[in-house]
């Protein structure tokens, strides 16, 4: 005897929101850890984490991201081939170094970008954007007092492209994010003189003063000054490098 089958309803609803959460999770699961490295990298690049020379040691990589070694190796292939990153004689990959006459010619193009961006994220700040940048700025003044350097250039890149990233401009952001990966490595030597670790903050105040008011052209100005004051405490340490 032939027994009758059960045809359940289909919840399609339910199954829409179920399709829906394992598309998310598929995803998720395809995005490779090559590619997270290489973003982590690339961050780290931008705020100092790591400096001119420095050898990238895979392995020490691999237990600070918790990976294996592989998406580390491919990630780093993925920075050299780019230019981002070289490789010595030795085999080593190493962060390039950065000479006098390479930073010369990149600040003009760092003031001109960035100062532009500052200007055009003015009237698109909120209450809430001044919010969060006030509590920044405090943020940043407790590291320059405790001597934090490496919270002070995250917080720093923070603040930067919070403000960036509100001028509207992808095509911009693109080119001021190549730029910070270029000097960013050498951010790292900013505390070393006493003079900007005491002043660090004082631009940043400027910048957001300029903002609140709705003047665009001082937000510029202010900007480019915070950046010619980094510039005149990294010149003195880069003068000493015998690469140059």
């Amino acid at each position: 005897m032939a027994v009758p089958l059960r045809i359940l309803p289909i919840d399609w609803a339910g199954r829409s929101k179920s399709a829906e959460r394992m598309d998310k999770m598929t995803k998720i699961a395809r995005e490779p850890l090559s590619d997270r490295a290489y973003d982590e990298i690339l961050k780290g690049m931008t705020d100092g984490t790591f400096a001119p020379m420095q050898p990238m040691v895979i392995r020490n990589l691999a237990d600070s991201f918790g990976i294996s070694a592989t998406p580390i190796r491919e990630a780093l292939q993925r920075l050299t081939a780019e230019r981002l990153l070289v490789q010595l004689p030795n085999r080593s990959i190493v962060v390039p170094q950065m000479t006098v006459e390479r930073f010369n010619h990149l600040l003009p193009m760092r003031v001109a970008l960035e100062g532009m961006a500052a200007e055009l994220a003015t009237p698109f700040f909120s209450d809430e954007d001044f919010v969060k940048m006030d509590d920044l700025i405090t943020r940043i003044a407790e590291t320059t007092l405790t001597f934090d350097a490496r919270t002070y250039l995250k917080l720093n890149r923070e603040f930067h492209f919070s403000i960036y990233e509100k001028a509207g401009n992808p095509e911009l952001l693109l080119v001021i994010q190549g730029l910070w990966l270029k000097v960013g490595p050498v951010f790292n030597g900013l505390f070393d003189a006493d003079h900007y670790r005491e002043h660090a903050n004082d631009e940043h105040r400027n910048i957001i003063a300029a903002m609140k008011r709705r003047d665009a052209v001082a937000a510029r100005e202010a900007m480019a000054d915070d950046l010619k004051l980094a510039a005149q405490a990294l010149l003195p340490r880069l003068s000493r490098n015998p690469a140059d």
